[in-house]
C-alpha cells in the first residue's frame, strides 16, 4: 500500500522532492522540521509553521505551468497574488493532513525514505545508480537544506498514507451503478427540420417608440469601445534579405551538398478499393481483370461510390514500402492484384495517371538557395538590429526617428479597438497579425514608445500610441440602423417560434409534420439516436434541442431556436432507447469506476473539512503582499 501511495503521490513538491532525500545518505540526520525559521513564517496550522520559502517553491511550480503555456506572470500582479494564495492553500491542506496522520500514529522510517531514494531515477547517473552529486545539485537549485527536504518528504508520505486510508471506500451499490449507466446511456431517436425564421414569419415593422425602448434596454450593447491610433515599427528577418550579399561558391556548395533535394520523384495518381478479407478482394479483382468497370466493381463489391475512389497523387516515399514497390512497378491504367494493407485488410489499386520524375538544374534551384542563405544571414542580423533599435528608443527617439536612422519602414494604425475592429467600418484598415501588437497598443501611453519586443512569430516590434479615444455610450441616432436590424432579427425569431409552436400544436402527436409545415418548404429527416451530451450532427442544431427531446415523451414535438437564432428547430421524439449494461460491459465498468472515485473524493473532502474546522489556521497577509 505504501508503494502504491508513493507512486501516486502528486502533492505540490512531489515531482522534485521525492528524490532529494538522497543527501541523507551523505550526512544522515533528521532534525526538527522547522529549524531556525526566524520571521519567515507565513502561516501556522495549530502548532505547525509554514515557511515562506516553502511557499515560494510551491508558487514557482504554479507559475511554471502558466509560463509553459505562454502566459507571463508579472510580480505583484493580481494573477501573482492569486497563484500565491492557491499555493498557500495547498500547503495548508497538506499540513492539516500531515498533522492528522501524525496524531493517528502514522510514521515514516528511515528505511522507507532510503528505499524511495534508491528507486528514484531523477537522481540516477548514466549507469542508473544513485548520484549524490546530482542530488546535491537539485537540492541547491531549489534552495533547500537537507533537514527541510527530509521533513517535507516524510510529511508527504504520511499525508499520502492518511489520504489512502480514509479513501478506502467500499464499491458503490450495483443498483446505483445500473441506474447511473442507464441514465447516461439512454438515447432519444427523433425526426427534425431546421426552418428559417423568414419561412415562418414576415419581416416585422416597429411601432412608435419600440426601437427607442429596445435601445434603452440594451444601452451598453451599443456603446463605442475605446479606440487607439498608433505608429509602429515591425521588422522580420525576411525584410532584411534584399540587400544581403550571397557568395556564389556557397550557393554552389549548398546545391551540391543535397542532390536528392533537387530531384522531383516520380508520382502516380491512384484509385483504391478496400476490403476486409482476401476472398472478397480476389472476387472483385477477378471481375476487374475480366473487363468489368473499376468504379462499378467498387460500388457492387465494396459499397464505395465513384466520388470516394480517388486516393490521389503519391510518390514512393509517401507509401508503406510493402505497397510502394508493386504500385511503382505497375502499368498506367491497370489495376493491381490485391495487396495486404500494413494496417489491416486488403487493397486493390488502379494507376490512373503517372507523372515522371524530373531533375532540377542548378540554375533553376539558384533563386531558392539564395533566398534561404539570405534568410539565414538575416536571422543573425536581426539580433544586432534589436540592440540598435533598443538603443535609439531608450535614448528618446520616436518610432519615425528610429525607422529613419536604421533605414526601415514604419507604419500607422488609425482608431482600432482592442478586439481588432476599426471605428470606421466602411474603411477597412490593416494591422500586423503578430499577437503582441494590439496588446502593446492598449498597454502603452501616448507618445511613449514601447520597449523593443521580440514577437512570437520572429519579428521585432516597437509601438508608439498617438491617440486615445475613450469608450463612450452612443446616442440612438448614431446606431438606429443597427438597432433596427437587431430588433427585426429578435422580433422575427419570436414570431417564428410562436408560429412553429402553433403549427405543431395543431398537428398534434400523430399529425404529419411534413404536411403541416409544407408551406415553409421544410423536410423532416430522422436522426440517429443521441445521448444527453451528444448533438444530432445536424448543422445549426445544438444541445438545447437534445435537452428538449429528453424532457419530451414519444410523439411530443419540441420547438427550439437554432444555434445562430435565425431558424427554428422542430423535433419530434420517435423513440426512447434504454441503455443496456450487458451490451456494453466496458462502459459499465467505467461508470462503476467513476462512481467509486467520486465517493472516495467526497469522503476525503468531508474529512478535510472536518479537520479544517477543528484546527486553528493563521496567515500573515502582510508577508504574502511583501513576497508576491
Amino acid at each position: 500500500m505504501l508503494t502504491r501511495m508513493r507512486q501516486g503521490a502528486s502533492s505540490w513538491p512531489a515531482k522534485i522532492f521525492l528524490g532529494v532525500i538522497a543527501l541523507s545518505f551523505v550526512g544522515w540526520g533528521v532534525g526538527d522540521i522547522f529549524v531556525d525559521r526566524g520571521d519567515t513564517v507565513v502561516a501556522e496550522v495549530d502548532a505547525t509553521e509554514i515557511d515562506v520559502r516553502d511557499l515560494q517553491i510551491a508558487y514557482r511550480n504554479q507559475i511554471r505551468q502558466f509560463q509553459d503555456s505562454g502566459v507571463q506572470v508579472e510580480p505583484g500582479s493580481d494573477l501573482a497574488h492569486s497563484l500565491a494564495r492557491a499555493a498557500l492553500n495547498r500547503l495548508i491542506l497538506d499540513t492539516l493532513r500531515t498533522n492528522a496522520a501524525a496524531s493517528m500514529g502514522v510514521t515514516v522510517g528511515k528505511e522507507t525514505l532510503a528505499q524511495d531514494i534508491r528507486n528514484n531515477t531523477l537522481f540516477a547517473d548514466a549507469s542508473g545508480s544513485f548520484s549524490a552529486s546530482r542530488f546535491a545539485g537539485v537540492l541547491a537549485t531549489n534552495g533547500l537544506t537537507e533537514e527541510r527536504y527530509l521533513a517535507i518528504l516524510g510529511a508527504d508520505i504520511r499525508e499520502g498514507q492518511f489520504v489512502n486510508s480514509i479513501g478506502a471506500a467500499p464499491p458503490p451499490p450495483s443498483t446505483l451503478v445500473v441506474n447511473v449507466f442507464r441514465h447516461r446511456h439512454e438515447r432519444r431517436a427523433a425526426t427534425l427540420a431546421v426552418i428559417p425564421n423568414e419561412a415562418l414569419a414576415p419581416e416585422p415593422q416597429p411601432g412608435a417608440g419600440e426601437l427607442e425602448s429596445y435601445f434603452e434596454d440594451r444601452l451598453f450593447d451599443y456603446g463605442a469601445p475605446e479606440y487607439r491610433s498608433a505608429h509602429y515599427l515591425l521588422v522580420y528577418p525576411q525584410d532584411l534579405t534584399e540587400d544581403l550579399p550571397v557568395n556564389e561558391e556557397e550557393v554552389r556548395a549548398t546545391y551540391e551538398a543535397s542532390p536528392d533535394a533537387w530531384t522531383d520523384p516520380e508520382r502516380r495518381y491512384l484509385q483504391q478499393i478496400s476490403f476486409d478479407t482476401k476472398e472478397s478482394a480476389d472476387r472483385a479483382f477477378a471481375r476487374i481483370a475480366g473487363g468489368a468497370d473499376f468504379a462499378r466493381v467498387a460500388f457492387e463489391e465494396a459499397g464505395i461510390d465513384a466520388g470516394t475512389l480517388d486516393f490521389g497523387w503519391v510518390a514512393a516515399a509517401d507509401l508503406f514500402p510493402e505497397l510502394a514497390e508493386p504500385i511503382f512497378a505497375g502499368e498506367p491504367g491497370v489495376a493491381l492484384p490485391p495487396l495486404a494493407s500494413p494496417i489491416g485488410g486488403w487493397l486493390i489499386f488502379r494507376i490512373a495517371e503517372t507523372e515522371p520524375g524530373r531533375f532540377v538544374s542548378f540554375e533553376e534551384a539558384r533563386p531558392a538557395i539564395e533566398s534561404e542563405l539570405k534568410l539565414r544571414l538575416a536571422r543573425d542580423a536581426i539580433y544586432d538590429l534589436a540592440f540598435d533599435m533598443d538603443d535609439l528608443v531608450a535614448g528618446g527617439a520616436t518610432i519615425a526617428e528610429t525607422a529613419e536612422a536604421l533605414d526601415l519602414d514604419h507604419a500607422a494604425v488609425e482608431r482600432v479597438a482592442e478586439n481588432g475592429m476599426f471605428e470606421d467600418s466602411l474603411s477597412p484598415g490593416d494591422f500586423p497579425t503578430a499577437r503582441e501588437f494590439l496588446e502593446e497598443v492598449f498597454r502603452g501611453e501616448v507618445d511613449v514608445p514601447s520597449p523593443v519586443i521580440e514577437t512570437r512569430d520572429g519579428g521585432l516590434l516597437v509601438v508608439e500610441v498617438k491617440e486615445v479615444v475613450e469608450a463612450r455610450l452612443r446616442d440612438f441616432a448614431e446606431v438606429r440602423d443597427d438597432v433596427l436590424e437587431d430588433w427585426r432579427g429578435d422580433e422575427r425569431a419570436r414570431l417564428a417560434h410562436e408560429a412553429a409552436r402553433a403549427i405543431v400544436d395543431a398537428a398534434g402527436a400523430v399529425g404529419d409534420l411534413a404536411a403541416a409545415f409544407s408551406g415553409t418548404g421544410a423536410t423532416f429527416d430522422p436522426v440517429a439516436p443521441v445521448r444527453r451530451t451528444q448533438t444530432p450532427g445536424v448543422p445549426n442544431v445544438g444541445l438545447d434541442v437534445v435537452s428538449a427531446l429528453f424532457e419530451a415523451r414519444p410523439g411530443e414535438t419540441a420547438v427550439v431556436p437554432s444555434i445562430d437564432g435565425r431558424a427554428q428547430v422542430v423535433a419530434r421524439l420517435l423513440d426512447i432507447v434504454d441503455g443496456d449494461p450487458l451490451a456494453d460491459a466496458e462502459d459499465f465498468a467505467g461508470v462503476e469506476a467513476s462512481l467509486e472515485s467520486g465517493l472516495i473524493a467526497d469522503i476525503i473532502d468531508q474529512d478535510t473539512a472536518a479537520i479544517h474546522d477543528g484546527s486553528a489556521v493563521g496567515i500573515d497577509e502582510t508577508m504574502i503582499e511583501q513576497y508576491f
